[in-house]
């Protein structure tokens, strides 16, 4: 982590023992473990976790970190200001006559600190795990086997399904939320995964009372629509309405649905444009208070409904002029009771009606305005251009956490998400980025910690996961297409963000010519030296968003998941960059 030792915490008296490339002990693995009760009165650090199912409620009340004492401080910042001085000094005033001699010998140097890691300091226990893993083992007996993997490489999800099949844990953790897993999981299910794949819990569906004169009231469980959540706790009663006319609501709805619930079939009879989100609009249009779509299967998705691509919504807004939520709820329900209601709304006689309360729903939503501007960011920070350009070329990205999500399923065991949701994410960069003097001076701190940082990765502690030499070991496994993708997109995206720079540098250079500031002979100094600064502000805060906040979000979240699920033994799948940071919070602060 850039964050400096000075600014962090003081390690709790019982310090977990942290092993890297961990060795599973088999034999004698309950030995010395608490009793579930006595496990679960450990505090966490100022408070206990929460049971809500979101992440944010997950990580609320987990405490605050200690300050350090005073000395330590002190001797933290003195040893960071001594290392940058001698560090910088070196790099920008000692004259190196041969660079590939000083790159050979470093190089040569990294290989042997690796040999006597592995050799000279071997790591107890009985086990192989792969070289990218790590493992935090607590007093009380919780341990944490976490795989650091490159999200494109082909051995990520073989390393993540060894560590699975040889630790047997008790729940898995994986480096996502829930909106990214389940686009994911939008993919094609192939015939040997068709057994693995999870179907939605019963607690996640929307729960609907159908009430017919002469027959038994009974209940239906429908997935939701993602922006139901805009009325929670509201109460919808109705009759249901099945529009012969008009039965897939491609068109506005007719008076008869006024103050109704409409009921429509999925899709469209000849392949006509007709997402969710346009059926709950031509719904509303015409007075119905709900939606109800009968599925053209008995099996639901796992994942919300109604979240389609931009350029869907996009369609849609320009259809019904509104770029927000629909807004009425919407509803899929299984074939088989979906057509049961289209049969009675056929009968004569009473109506068939609808009872439900709509349900609390922390499953992530944005308007089509937002996943404008999110987008937008997407692209001119590179990120979506790194992974726009690596997509083209058929790269599988992130299958390690797909395998992990599989792998446990098929050993009955729960797969949890741990990491941010999009939104807080794009809200967190948006406040790093903007130059306070907080911002400023973390990245002046920042920078103070950087030959520290960047010693402890090119000759990593026995207690680090090896992020350069699993980040080799990832790459080897790499075929030609994968390193082709990598490049371009990695050209690609440096590019855009370069010009970027380059324009910000631009536009401050001819206002300090035009306002004769400085003269126009020194104006390209003068905009090289602006895009350093802005770099060099940018680089830290952007690791702190992307990276920093991220790791503590996600250890905070396995404590309290790992808590939550009584979990004794857990894998968690990150990818390189996050692994150390959520070693080193759980070895200061435990599990």
């Amino acid at each position: 982590s850039f964050k400096a030792p000075w600014l962090g915490v003081r390690a709790s008296c019982a310090k977990p023992i942290v092993h890297q490339r961990a060795r599973h002990p088999r034999n004698g693995a309950q030995a010395g473990r608490m009793p579930d009760e006595e496990l679960l009165d450990v505090p966490l650090r100022g408070g206990g976790a929460s049971t809500s199912n979101s992440d944010s409620s997950d990580t609320e009340g987990l405490g605050r970190r200690e300050e350090p004492c005073g000395p330590w401080r002190v001797a933290y910042f003195l040893m960071d200001v001594a290392a940058s001085v001698l560090f910088w000094y070196m790099l920008l005033f000692v004259y190196i006559p041969d660079n590939a001699v000083f790159l050979v010998v470093l190089a040569v140097a990294m290989l042997l600190w690796r040999l006597y890691r592995a050799y000279a300091m071997p790591s107890e226990g009985v086990d192989e795990v792969p070289y990218t893993c790590g493992l935090v083992t607590t007093p009380c007996g919780k341990e944490m086997f976490l795989v650091a993997t490159i999200h494109i490489s082909p051995r990520a999800p073989k390393d993540v399904e060894l560590v699975i099949d040889k630790t047997r844990p008790d729940v898995a953790m994986i480096e996502l939320d829930d909106e990214r897993l389940d686009r994911m999981r939008d993919r094609p299910v192939t015939a040997e995964q068709g057994n693995a794949v999870p179907r939605p819990k019963l607690e996640d569906l929307q729960p609907i009372r159908i009430t017919k004169r002469g027959s038994e009231p009974f209940t239906i469980h429908a997935q939701r629509a993602l922006w139901n959540a805009e009325w929670t706790d509201k109460r919808i009663q109705g009759d249901i309405v099945f529009d012969e006319c008009n039965s897939y609501g491609l068109t506005a709805g007719s008076d008869e649905l006024q103050g109704s619930i409409a009921l429509m079939q999925r899709g469209s009879p000849n392949g006509e444009f007709a997402p969710f989100a346009l059926k709950a609009h031509n719904a509303y249009a015409g007075g119905a208070e709900a939606v109800f779509i009968i599925n053209n299967s008995n099996s639901l998705p796992l994942n919300r409904v109604g979240g389609g691509n931009i350029t869907g919504d996009l369609q849609v807004a320009l259809k019904t002029c509104n770029c927000g939520f629909p807004p009425i709820p919407l509803l899929l329900l299984p074939q088989t009771e979906g057509e049961k209601l289209r049969d009675f709304c056929r009968q004569s006689g009473p109506a068939t009606s609808g009872d439900l309360q709509i349900l609390a729903d922390n499953y992530p939503r944005r308007t089509l305005r937002l996943r404008l501007c999110q987008a937008c960011a997407l692209m001119f920070s590179g990120i979506g251009i790194l992974y726009g350009v690596i997509q083209c070329f058929s790269v599988e990205v992130g299958a390690e956490f797909l395998a992990a999500e599989e792998a446990a399923t098929a050993r009955g065991i729960p797969c949890t998400c741990i990491d941010v949701d999009l939104n807080r994410f794009w809200s967190r960069l948006g406040m790093t980025v903007l130059p306070t003097p907080c911002n400023l001076l973390n990245s002046l701190w920042a920078w103070l910690a950087f030959p520290r940082v960047a010693f402890q990765v090119l000759f990593p502690p026995r207690d680090n996961i090896d992020v350069v030499g699993g980040m080799f070991l990832h790459g080897a496994s790499f075929p030609l297409k994968t390193w082709i993708a990598f490049l371009i997109a990695g050209f690609c995206a440096s590019t855009v963000t370069n010009k970027i720079l380059e324009l910000l540098g631009y536009g401050a250079t001819k206002a300090a010519v035009s306002s004769g500031a400085i003269k126009p002979e020194d104006e390209n100094v003068v905009q090289a030296y602006i895009m350093l600064l802005v770099e060099m502000y940018m680089l830290p805060q952007i690791y702190d968003a992307v990276a920093a906040s991220r790791d503590e979000a996600m250890y905070q979240s396995i404590v309290a998941k790992s808590r939550k699920m009584k979990a004794r033994r857990m894998v968690v799948v990150v990818g390189a960059g996050h692994a150390n940071g959520i070693l080193q919070r759980a070895r200061n602060f435990g599990l």
